[in-house]
């Protein structure tokens, strides 16, 4: 498997994917600091009440941009070669076929879960050092913020990478690039929008049954891929 998950990175067309997020990592923290710095010295109406609050909002931003950043990757690594019909030519290799989209998948997965948490601990860091230095948000940062918090993320994590493969199967059953990124955009305006400072990701079951109902069905998906022509 791992020997596959290698075959794919060195295929040259996902090196934006691997550098890419880097990117993210700098207008996620850039738009947090608009929201930090220019809406921050209104004490009438500032933009974080407390720290939880202000990392949390990383989070969600985090977690929108990489569930549609991995609909993209989906497009290119899975939904493209159905199109084009190059899976037919991959599926020629004496390898089975399960393993090779299931090497697929497991990249989506791993990349989709690193990357939320990676951003989250670099950008968490940086405003909490800033905040520290120019308290905007009157509160220390302590043991069980970094706690709670750690652990909020690493499930709001787990739900992401699994929530990313629900745009495949709409993707998938249309062979359409667009029909993905489309979907991944739906999902996110319902499961991250903030109306009111409420958000459906905040109640934690939520992207947890959704990363388990995409895991689910990307299975349903491609479990008779050996019966299955696609030239």
């Amino acid at each position: 498997m791992l020997h596959l998950i290698k075959l794919e990175l060195k295929k040259g067309k996902l090196k934006g994917f691997m550098w890419g997020p880097l990117l993210a990592y700098a207008i996620i923290a850039g738009f947090m600091a608009l929201l930090y710095f220019v809406d921050g010295d209104n004490p009438a109406d500032p933009p974080f009440h407390t720290l939880e609050e202000m990392l949390q909002a990383v989070d969600l931003f985090v977690r929108a941009t990489f569930v549609i950043y991995a609909g993209a990757f989906i497009a290119r690594l899975i939904i493209s070669e159905f199109r084009d019909k190059t899976m037919a030519l991959l599926f020629a290799y004496p390898v089975s076929r399960q393993k090779l989209i299931s090497a697929k998948l497991l990249l989506v997965l791993v990349w989709t879960f690193t990357n939320v948490l990676i951003a989250n601990l670099l950008i968490d860091a940086l405003f909490i050092a800033i905040n520290s230095s120019v308290g905007h948000v009157q509160e220390t940062f302590t043991s069980d913020l970094l706690y709670s918090q750690g652990l909020y993320v690493l499930l709001q994590a787990a739900g992401a990478a699994g929530m990313s493969l629900l745009p495949l199967v709409v993707g998938l059953r249309r062979k359409s690039v667009t029909a993905t990124l489309v979907s991944s955009i739906f999902i996110v305006m319902v499961v991250c929008s903030n109306n009111g400072g409420f958000s459906l990701s905040s109640i934690i079951a939520v992207p947890l049954s959704l990363g388990a109902l995409g895991i689910l069905v990307t299975y349903l998906s491609f479990r008779n891929i050996h019966r299955v022509d696609v030239g």
